[in-house]
């Protein structure tokens, strides 16, 4: 199941050197792939995080169509940008997402939206839930694997 994401702002980012500057700047251990080109980008965005590869798409979409499709009464703002994520929905890109989105809205001076949650986040607010996401996630593979294994001992009766 594919997720997706927002960040509207009134300005843009220009390089993937000045997006991890940003990403940099919030402490996140992520690290973007030096070929994707920003200005352009149309898809996958190579990362790696925690010696781990992970990624996530990412587009440049019209922010007035996108606000549109998600209803005007979300943003406090008739934002000129909007940068799209979408993912797969696996935890170590949720994690790369939500860091990634957080340092472009912040660079930015943008808002997140999440159409899941069904609101919009400020920077400072995102910072939160990437914490909330790297403090749980242990206890989630924990519970992961042990799922996996339940399911392999029933398997093998």
């Amino acid at each position: 199941m594919a997720m997706e994401m927002h960040v509207f702002s009134d300005r843009q980012l220009n390089s993937i050197a000045e997006w991890q500057r940003a990403v940099n700047l919030e402490g996140y251990g992520l690290q973007f792939s030096d070929d994707v080109r920003l200005e352009t980008v149309s898809g996958l965005v190579p990362a790696t995080f925690d010696g781990q590869q992970t990624g996530f798409e990412c587009y440049r979409d019209d922010a007035q169509e996108t606000m549109d499709d998600y209803g005007r009464s979300h943003f406090s703002s008739r934002w000129k940008y909007a940068l799209g994520f979408r993912w797969r929905g696996d935890l170590a890109e949720l994690l790369a997402v939500w860091m990634a989105a957080t340092a472009y809205a912040r660079a930015t001076g943008g808002t997140i939206f999440d159409p899941e949650a069904d609101r919009t986040y400020s920077a400072a607010e995102a910072a939160k839930v990437v914490s909330d996401i790297r403090r749980h996630l242990p206890a989630i593979e924990a519970a992961r694997r042990q799922l996996e294994e339940e399911m392999t001992k029933k398997r093998k009766t």
